[in-house]
């Protein structure tokens, strides 16, 4: 009952670190209770960033290291960006952490590790399959794409959607700004470069009219294939991140 306590304080408080931390001293049970690894999975890390990463930032990363050990989702996201994208030799522990928020639903987390797997050039599929985490489709490739009309190719008249990219890329822009801003002068606003759609090198043979086009009225496009959307959102991803950042992950 104490741990169920807890982790309701852990999911809905305004100020769950600081809540969670006045309930520890209320009595030995509850000391107990709010180190259980169950509460730590449950924090809204999230609610916590605008009052303590810039007012106390070392507080802030002990809390996000503590609970990325618990397994919470938000904290092993923030984890795995730092590793990722500021620790070069870190690299293969960022990736498990983000993998590990991602399984856990954290969809920012898994369309970062798609680009990022993507970019290394992954032969699985595993970022074509977080990919499609991330806009909600099917596991089976048949049963992800958007019908639109029209047709995409000869065979088929499925279209591939990046609406739920584009919210979680400006997450993830962010995300990773804040994680590396000591290795880039980001006094002055870095602006968001537009990047066109991926110019084809020839090894995917896309040659479908539309594909990469923005629908009417929205920020997201369609395209004839997934791979041609991963290319898409890798482009336009690493274009918005600090220059000394894209170098150094490159």
């Amino acid at each position: 009952m104490a741990v169920e306590i807890a982790g309701l304080v852990a999911a809905t408080s305004p100020r769950p670190v600081d809540d969670l931390r006045s309930l520890r001293a209320s009595c030995r049970a509850m000391r107990a209770a709010c180190g259980d690894r169950a509460v730590g999975r449950r924090v809204a890390l999230e609610r916590e960033a605008a009052a303590m990463l810039w007012s106390d930032a070392e507080r802030y990363l002990a809390v996000v290291g503590s609970l990325s050990a618990t397994g919470n989702p938000e904290a092993c996201f923030l984890a795995g960006v730092a590793l990722v994208f500021a620790h070069r030799r870190a690299r293969p522990r960022g990736a498990e952490l983000l993998g590990q928020a991602a399984a856990a639903g954290h969809k920012v987390a898994a369309y970062v590790l798609a680009l990022v797997l993507y970019k290394a050039g992954d032969a699985s599929g595993a970022a074509t399959r977080h990919i499609r985490q991330v806009e909600g489709e099917a596991a089976e490739a048949a049963g992800g794409g958007v019908g639109v009309g029209g047709g995409c190719s000869k065979n088929t008249t499925t279209w591939w959607s990046n609406e739920e990219c584009v919210r979680c890329r400006a997450h993830a822009v962010e995300a990773v700004r804040q994680a590396t801003w000591k290795m880039a002068e980001l006094e002055a606003p870095v602006p968001a470069v537009v990047a066109p759609p991926p110019v084809d090198d020839g090894s995917h043979g896309c040659t479908v009219s539309g594909c990469g086009s923005r629908e009417a009225w929205c920020d997201w496009c369609v395209f004839c294939s997934e791979d041609c959307r991963i290319r898409y959102e890798c482009a336009m991803f690493f274009s918005q991140l600090p220059l000394t950042v894209v170098d150094f992950v490159t």
